[in-house]
């Protein structure tokens, strides 16, 4: 046991520590100061700029900064529901895979256009290497997609100009997504991750037989996979899959990878607000609700389920579901941070899982706020605060305010109606599914 508690408990202390200097980067990435990568990252920008005819304005109004939201989304879904379309064609298909079904398709599409990355197929029986680097493609624009509106909340929250959506967009791509993906990458392919356009490896198995294993461009497509909280894998057992995940420090570094971003964001807002204190008041309870959380996980696995363990005649972890390389503590983190992030990737079998850990899983996917989805996590954190602010003052008696703004009809309606329209998104459609 204190070595899986030694495992979580790294991890909390490395994410303390990376959290607040992430964030003030992004800080400054945002309110367009200087950082230590203008000298490589700012000549790539200007050429973007000038390909793309985007003029570098102050600022967008909230129509505008919505609709070139949807108008760049909708033109990137449509590039890549071709790409799917016309894989039976097109290069970079070692194994000939035939075009996927146009269902198929255009729900995956939709899945990563979103953030989403739901997966009812293999990524390497159904998808070639161009369409899963299109994939890829899409696990950085939907990822900073999300950064945008978040900065764009927290700007509007913090009574600045919302910005420019293009300009956000392209600088949560090549100065956070992009660098930190390709460290992570280069990690990863140190530790034994494939990154290859050859096609599958025949292995010679002990028994004589042939063995065909799948590879392809896995370490940078996990990178940004676990970065950017998309969380859809290149194979089908995701970050279970030894290629995608092999060892106790690529399970670190991906774990980290997915908490780092939305963890910065809340230390980004104190600096917006020019209240640090703030900031690390915020997380330190968004910290604590993610700590009880993994306790609750960790135990109830670790505690191991009690039907086999009456079988054993001794007290086991309930390894049933999970990779031996990783265990029950690394499990139960990561479950509870893949779900607490929204990201959605998983490195065992969440039905596997005891009910507490249930509980903790379930319990991040109401609650959407630890530490939340790209971005918009930190929004929803703030609907919450909102929220409590409000309350608290009427049962004080005062006028509510939060960051000297009066919280009134208005404010509540508008948060009311963001906190329904998840549940609503779930169950109407849920209802329909079970009526047919």
């Amino acid at each position: 046991m204190q070595q899986g508690l030694l495992q979580i408990a790294l991890t909390l202390i490395i994410l303390i520590a990376i959290a607040p200097v992430f964030g003030n980067y992004m800080a400054r990435v945002y309110m367009g100061q200087k950082t230590i990568l203008d000298p490589a990252i700012k000549p790539l920008e200007q050429i973007i700029y000038k390909a793309s005819s985007i003029r570098y304005v102050d600022s967008m109004t909230g129509w505008q900064y919505a609709r070139s939201l949807l108008y760049s989304n909708a033109a990137m879904g449509i590039f890549v529901f071709l790409i799917f379309m016309l894989q039976g064609v097109l290069p970079l298909n070692p194994t000939s895979l035939s075009t996927p079904t146009w269902d198929t398709a255009l729900h995956t599409t939709i899945s990563f256009l979103t953030n989403t990355d739901q997966q009812h197929y293999s990524g390497e029986t159904t998808f070639s290497y161009l369409s899963q680097l299109t994939l890829g493609f899409l696990m950085f624009t939907s990822a900073a997609t999300g950064l945008a509106v978040g900065i764009a909340f927290i700007r509007g929250l913090t009574g600045r100009p919302l910005g420019n959506f293009y300009i956000d967009l392209i600088q949560s791509i090549t100065r956070i997504l992009l660098p930190l993906s390709l460290i992570i990458a280069l990690l990863l392919l140190i530790s034994g991750v494939p990154e290859t356009l050859a096609g599958p490896a025949v292995a010679r198995t002990l028994e004589g037989g042939t063995q065909v294993i799948s590879r392809g461009p896995v370490a940078h497509f996990e990178s940004i996979k676990q970065l950017g909280e998309n969380g859809g894998g290149f194979f089908a057992i995701n970050s279970a899959h030894p290629l995608e995940n092999p060892s106790p420090f690529t399970n670190l570094l991906e774990t980290l990878a997915m908490v780092s971003i939305p963890a910065a964001m809340i230390h980004t807002y104190g600096r917006f607000a020019n209240n640090k204190k703030q900031g690390w008041l915020i997380f330190g309870m968004v910290f604590a609700i993610y700590v009880i959380l993994i306790g609750i996980a960790a135990f109830g696995e670790y505690g191991g389920n009690p039907q086999i363990n009456n079988l054993l005649g001794a007290q086991q972890p309930n390894l049933e579901g999970k990779e031996v390389r990783f265990g029950w503590a690394e499990t139960a983190l990561w479950a509870v941070t893949t779900t607490g992030t929204m990201c959605g990737a998983v490195n065992g079998m969440h039905d596997s899982l005891m009910p507490p850990a249930g509980f903790a899983t379930l319990f991040n996917l109401f609650l959407q706020i630890v530490w939340g989805g790209q971005g918009t996590g930190t929004a929803y954190l703030f609907i919450y605060s909102i929220l409590s602010v409000f309350l608290t003052g009427l049962m004080v008696g005062r006028t509510p305010e939060f960051l000297g703004r009066k919280i009134e009809k208005r404010e509540i309606v508008l948060a009311s109606v963001v906190l329904l329209i998840h549940p609503i998104a779930v169950l109407i459609p849920g209802a329909i599914t079970l009526a047919f």
